[in-house]
Formats: structure tokens, sequence, C-alpha cells
């Protein structure tokens, strides 16, 4: 069993514990201890004889000299290599205790239930894990790549077969070319995890960078293309590409994030082959020092893009099936099969996920802290749900209400005009209005039950007054602008009992973002400073 398996949890110990992990990239770590737990997968450093005396050496010196991992640990300071976590397992280890003083944190890893040993880890973002990478000097470059040739390694691939061959289906050429050369640098890559890097190891990839350039070219704009038309259509335009496109759209996601893998894995190969030369230059150690700065970096932006982009696409893909009211399949071009387009990009989003050592998680459920709304026939649900999507993915909806619009829109059965009983009179829309910490949304009740659109949103910046009206013709709501002045109503329903009193709560909600910026303000210090008629007279007989 692997530590893949294992999970931390928030049990906190003393001050001893028998384990010591530093992570030297996300969900990897260096395990020290005087020996590894029974069941754990600990890799070499494998780079090579002089390479992996150096980093131990280094290691060494480095944590006496920082006198973090040593404490506690009974004179066992003896790095074992290196471990790979799950992304929950680096979640849970996280949550735990943080031992302020020392800066790591300190729990218990169990492993399918079991205690499995207590444990200080040290997250690769925390300063005593600068500290003592810091004085690994030259070494760390080594200890860097090492680290991410395990956190590449191709055991934790996960094939999407369904896209895989959707992907082949569509196209052929570039596919067969890119899926040789994919499977290429993975067998490089596991070869160096079994038995270390060899000068052979890099040979048998080292012909192919300007082919794979190539195929990533083609993929990122294929990719690029179908988001640019994603973003910038209307609701009714993006499903309907969606639709028409969702092989297409899938597929080049898929190819794209193949090639990014690829390429990533490539440079790393590169770097370790380098790195792993017992008779590297002065200026190949420069090299290797920046490679391993620049390609993890390049592939931590490249799948945090990638992952920014699937969550917009799987947000499209959610939003089309709650407003239709039913999926469409995502057709296996092979073999026929049928798969949901969510399921399908879901499973792209949590490979990513995994690939970036984080866990996939769908947006939190919105839960307006105000609400003035008639909930017929679970009417708010349904809004909400649709809302989920339609709203960026962590922004929370403060306020949501049903107003009425002022406009020329007449009454008709089944229009969401607000009638009155008057049939064909000219009234407001029936619309929503919503308040999150960045915008303040407008949008008739159709456009977004029936379109998943929100028709107008204003930053709250730009809102400049509030004035909540209470008179015998209703309750109105004037909102001021930066370029316009805004009046919505309520029902009489929302004015009775306690929805009266959440009218004015969004009315106080508003009135809190009000803004007026020094560059909208004016002075006329002259005319401001005038306190009688003598004054002034004064002045314009000066005039």
């Amino acid at each position: 069993m692997g530590v893949n398996e294992g999970e931390a949890s928030l049990e906190t110990q003393g001050a001893e514990a028998e384990l010591a992990l530093l992570e030297v990239v996300p969900g990897v770590a260096v395990l020290f201890g005087e020996a590894a737990p029974e069941g754990w997968d600990v890799e070499p450093f494998r780079l090579g004889g002089r390479s992996n005396r150096e980093i131990v050496d280094a290691l060494s010196n480095a944590v006496g000299a920082a006198n973090v991992l040593a404490q506690g640990l009974g004179g066992g300071v003896f790095a074992q290599g290196l471990v790979k976590f799950a992304p929950e397992t680096i979640r849970n280890l996280r949550t735990m205790q943080t031992i302020a003083k020392d800066g790591y944190y300190l729990g218990t890893l169990k492993e399918s239930g079991k205690f499995a040993a207590s444990v200080r880890w040290v997250p690769a973002a925390g300063a005593q894990a600068a500290s003592v990478l810091e004085n690994l000097g030259p070494s760390f470059a080594l200890l860097a790549i090492s680290a991410q040739l395990t956190a590449i390694s191709n055991k934790v691939d996960q094939n999407i077969e369904l896209t895989r061959n959707v992907l082949k289906a569509l196209h052929a050429d570039h596919w067969n070319a890119l899926a040789g050369m994919y499977d290429t640098i993975a067998d490089a890559i596991e070869e160096a995890c079994e038995v270390g890097m060899t000068s052979q190891t890099f040979d048998r990839v080292k012909g192919i960078e300007s082919k794979l350039r190539g195929q990533r070219k083609y993929f990122a704009d294929s990719f690029g293309g179908h988001m640019q038309k994603l973003d910038d259509a209307d609701y009714a335009k993006r499903r309907g590409y969606l639709i028409n496109n969702a092989e297409d759209v899938i597929a080049d996601t898929q190819g794209f994030i193949v090639a990014e893998i690829a390429y990533c894995r490539y440079q790393m190969l590169r770097a370790a082959d380098i790195a792993s030369n017992a008779d590297r230059s002065d200026k190949e150690d420069r090299l290797t020092r920046r490679l391993a700065r620049k390609i993890p970096a390049e592939r931590q932006d490249s799948m945090d893009r990638i992952a920014r982009v699937l969550e917009r696409l799987d947000a499209h893909c959610h939003l089309a099936d709650i407003v239709s009211g039913r999926r469409w399949s995502l057709r296996d071009l092979r073999s026929r099969r049928s798969s949901s387009v969510n399921q399908t990009v879901s499973a792209m989003i949590e490979y990513v996920n995994r690939l970036r050592g984080a866990v996939y998680e769908g947006p939190v459920e919105l839960r307006p802290s105000i609400a003035v709304v008639k909930d017929k026939d679970d009417t708010l649900s349904r809004v909400l749900e649709i809302l989920t999507w339609v709203l960026p993915r962590e922004e929370p909806l403060l306020a949501l209400a049903e107003v009425s619009q002022g406009g020329l829109v007449k009454a008709i059965p089944g229009s969401d005009a607000v009638s009155g009983g008057a049939p064909g009179r000219l009234m407001g829309t029936a619309s929503y209005l919503g308040i999150t910490p960045t915008q303040l949304f407008l949008t008739p009740q159709s456009a977004l039950t029936g379109e998943g659109s929100i028709k107008r949103s204003i930053p709250l910046p730009e809102l400049r007054y509030m004035r909540l009206r209470m008179g015998k013709k209703g309750v109105n709501l004037d909102i001021i602008t930066k370029d316009e002045n805004i009046a919505v109503s309520f029902e009489d329903w929302a004015v009775e009992g306690t929805h009266g009193e959440e009218v004015s709560r969004v009315a106080d909600l508003l009135m809190s973002f009000v803004n007026l910026p020094e560059e909208e303000r004016r002075s006329m210090p002259e005319l401001q400073q005038i306190e009688t008629r003598s004054q002034l007279l004064e002045i314009e007989t000066i005039a």
C-alpha cells in the first residue's frame, strides 16, 4: 500500500515525532527518519551516484543548520528519499495544528484508518522550508529536479479513454503523432524513476522537441479558438456552440492537455540529463539551476491556466443542462458509447487537478444572506442552482430580491410583466436583483431561468447613491450609478411582514457600497466659502 492511500488526522501530538517530511514541490516531500514506515513507496533521488550523494550530504547539512526537522527525532535525521502524496492527503496534512514557534505542522498520519506514524510536516510554502532549501545551495536544483521527476511520474496518469477516442477520431494525424511522442516521453520518465537517469534515457527523446512544439501550438490554437467563442458569445450562442461542437471542444482541450504534459516532461528529462552528468561544467550547473526554477513554474502556470478554462467549460455545460432540463451526450466515435458531457468535463478537471496536486471540488452552493423571493414551486432553489454556475466560481451571493424594473413591457398571458390585474397595461418587467461583493446585477426572470443569462451587471465601484422610497404607490428603489439612474419597485407581498425588513436590508447593503471616487469630486472654493449676501455682492463687484 502506498502513501497515496493514506490520510492525515486532525489529532495533535506532543513535540515528538517519528517522521519528518520536507515538502519540495507540491505533493512530493523528502522523508526523514530512522526508517520508512512499512508499505510506503520511498523513491531514491535517481540522478546518478554523484548527484544523489550531493543531495543527501546537502540535506544533512541544511537540516542541521536549520534545526527544524531535527527536533524530536532522537537524532535519526536520515534522508530516506522522496515520497509522493495524493492531493487529499496533502490537504489533510495542511489542516493539522500549526506549531507556530517552529513553523511546522504536527499530527498523526493514518493509512486505511490505522495509525501509521506521528509526523512533522514542513510545507514548501512555509518560512522554515525556505530556510532549509536555501541552505542547500546549488544542490537545491538537483533536489528540485529529482522531486519533479517524482511528481510527474507516469504512475499517476489517468487515461481518459473516452476523450482519447474522440480525439483520435477527429484529429487522427495529429493525435497519432502526439500520442507517439507522449508515450515515448512517458516511458523515458518511468525508466528514470525506476533505475535512475542514464545517458541513454534522454537519447530516446532528444530528437522530438521541434515536432512536439508543433503539436503543442496546433492544439493551443484550436483550444484558444473554442474558448474565445464560449467567452464572447451570449448564452444562446454559447449553448448552441457547445451542442454543435461538443466533441471538438473536448477533443481539442484534451489534446492541449496532453501536449502540455508531454512538453513539460521533455524539458524535465533534459534538465535531469544535465544534472546526472558526473562531469558537468560550471556553466551546466548554472543551466541546471535555471531549468530547476523555470520548468516547474511554467508547468504550474500551464496547468493552472488549463484548470481555469476547464472550470469555465464545466460551468457552460452544467448551465446548459440545467436550463434545458436535459443532458446531451458526448459520443465516443470509436465504440459508439455515449457519455454525459458534464461527466467527461468533470473527469478532465479532476485529472488536471491531480497533475497540479490539487483536489477537485465543485462550486459551493449559493445561500444568500438576504432573500426577498416569493418561493413558489421551489423557484428559489432553481434560481440559486442556475446562479451557482452563472456567477464566478467562488463569488458569494449576498442578497437576491424579486423586483419590477421600470419599462414598457406589455402584460400578456404567460409574460413576466407585472400587470397588476390590468390586461394590456404597460408595466415593469419581473426581474431578479442580486448583490455580490463585486457587482450588482439586474436581469429579467425569464432571461435567468430560461436562458441562464444575466442581462445587466454593474460593478459596485460604479454605485454612487441609493434611495429607498416608501409611499402610497408602493416601495421603490432608486439606484444611481456612474452613468445612469435605475428604478426598480417591489410588489406588495415583498413589503409585508418579515419581507419588509429584508427589503430594508437590501437597501442598506447597497448603501454600504456607494462610492464617489476622488477624481469625480468637484470643488468651487470661491463659492463654497460664501456665508453671507454681502460676501457674494463683494465678489461679484470685484469680478
